[in-house]
């Protein structure tokens, strides 16, 4: 009887089939387009993808409401994305292989419709692009979104200008022992150089390279290098050394100058071993000239290691002013740049308790520490320091955080 009933079920089912089918609508494909209204506190979360390099990504996440609003896939290595502030469109550098995972290779500088996320313009570079992953500043924008320029490194350093209004590339330059983008105003930028000096880059209205311009060294590249991450204010731009020092240069005139040094530190903090930490340590509140330092404690070997608190300075004074834990370890941290900023942390947030990473760690059992973590996003309100939420699952493994 049995299986009777189930034979009979079995045909009453295929008999109605066609019937339920022809009374659903079919779906129309669409094209999702990103809300409008307020974007101070969207950000976007840059995915190295420790488990999937061929394929990083570039996450944005409202940090207000916890919600994935899009993503977009960047290729091998992806240093994170660009917004171009004049058109809200977003730049990517990205990279790819005709056979997958080899064969010959190719750079494009996408850019992708603030929207709808769907590309506009592909533009191929040469396929020399430097790949440091986990380090900002490989590419930067003129202050009118017009030029792009691309730090190369094959081991030869060189510059590569792509013209963003005519979606073309330009030229490659030569940049002898200088790399990392930082403009400048409109038509000129600089570079980092190897003996702790700066290349100064002027760019003609076809993006042309017509003059290339060294100045003397700011820092002691064995006593004291800096870590390349720099944060903007204005026409300055503050660097952080190992050791805790501010290195604050103008770029306003001529030449690129040293407007002044000053600590994070004091001596007795320094004998302690506090120092920066992770890969994206500074970040500044442009409205109240605040800047906000990713701290940890350790050995000078442990500065990309994550940070555990926030220091918080008045620039103008060269002061510190506040101070704040964070919720977990901290691999990088931007702030809002609105009336009400909050800080958004980039963090590993573990999945056994603190005590139990301590004792595996003692014992040597620790394998693949992606295994116990989860990568997360922290929001932080940035005057009061209070922890607000915690976006999980933004990515396989967040190194980078852009504002739109």
């Amino acid at each position: 009887m049995r299986a009777l009933a189930s034979i009979a079920a079995a045909v009453l089912a295929l008999t109605a089939a066609p019937a339920l089918a022809a009374d659903l609508e079919p779906e129309t494909l669409r094209v999702e387009v990103l809300p409008d209204g307020p974007r101070d506190h969207w950000v976007w979360v840059g995915d190295l993808g420790a488990q999937h390099n061929p394929d990083t990504r570039a996450v944005l996440v409202d940090a207000d409401t916890g919600k994935m609003l899009g993503m977009l896939s960047t290729g091998f290595w992806s240093s994170g994305v660009l917004p171009q502030r004049s058109t809200g469109n977003i730049v990517a550098l990205e990279t790819y292989f005709e056979k997958g995972t080899r064969g010959a290779r190719h750079d494009y500088v996408t850019v992708y419709d603030p929207r709808t996320l769907l590309p506009l313009h592909e533009i191929e570079v040469p396929p020399r692009r430097m790949t440091a992953l986990v380090q900002t500043r490989m590419a930067g924008m003129t202050d009118d979104d017009r030029f792009l320029a691309i730090t190369n490194f094959t081991p030869k350093q060189s510059v590569s200008i792509v013209d963003l209004g005519e979606n073309r590339f330009v030229e490659e330059v030569d940049t002898p022992g200088c790399g990392q983008i930082y403009p400048m105003d409109a038509r000129r930028l600089f570079l980092i150089c190897g003996d702790g000096g700066i290349k100064v880059l002027t760019l003609d209205d076809s993006g042309k390279v017509t003059g290339q311009k060294d100045g003397k060294a700011f820092f002691d590249p064995f006593e004291d290098p800096v870590i390349v991450h720099a944060a903007r204010i204005g026409h300055d731009w503050l660097f952080v050394s190992f050791n805790g020092d501010i290195y604050q240069l103008d770029a306003s005139g001529a030449e690129v100058t040293l407007r002044t040094k000053w600590s994070l530190l004091s001596d007795s903090e320094r004998k302690k071993g506090w120092r920066t930490g992770g890969y994206q340590p500074l970040a500044i509140g442009r409205r109240d000239g605040r800047l906000y330092a990713l701290m940890r404690k350790g050995p000078e070997s442990t500065y990309e290691e994550p940070g555990d608190e926030v220091w918080v300075y008045d620039i103008a004074a060269k002061k510190r002013v506040a101070k704040f834990d964070l919720a977990n370890p901290t691999l990088a941290i931007e702030v809002s740049q609105d009336e009400k900023p909050i800080v958004y942390a980039a963090s590993m947030q573990p999945v056994i308790p603190y005590w139990s990473l301590a004792v595996l760690s003692v014992l040597g059992k620790i394998g693949d520490i992606l295994d116990l973590v989860k990568p997360a996003l922290d929001v932080y309100d940035a005057h009061a320091g209070t922890h607000l939420r915690t976006v999980d699952h933004v990515a396989s493994f967040a190194t980078s955080l852009q504002q739109p």
